[in-house]
């Protein structure tokens, strides 16, 4: 895809430190951890980086749909339950 830096975002912050320190855990989610971190190898520049929940909800339904295994292909047009979180996701909010 040409991507050469990356920036990985969670809000959850034991992974984030997990990720800055070489993906080494002794939890059961070891073997993924070490996984994320070497295909993140294969980039030239990578960063990881902790977000609140509230910027993450995006990412955090698809991770819910993923998990209902839900498949759907969206390009041109986003699935409805998503549009309002795209939109709040992008709303500049100003007092």
């Amino acid at each position: 895809m040409g991507c050469n830096r990356l920036i990985t975002n969670s809000d959850n912050m034991d992974v984030i430190d997990t990720m800055k320190n070489g993906g080494e855990s002794a939890g059961a989610a070891a073997a993924i951890f070490e996984d994320c971190f070497f295909m993140g190898c294969d980039f030239p520049q990578i960063s990881f980086e902790h977000c609140n929940r509230e910027t993450n909800k995006v990412a955090h339904e698809f991770a819910r749909l993923a998990k209902c295994c839900m498949t759907k292909d969206w390009i041109e047009k986003p699935m409805k339950n998503l549009v309002t979180l795209l939109i709040d996701d992008v709303t500049i909010i100003s007092n």
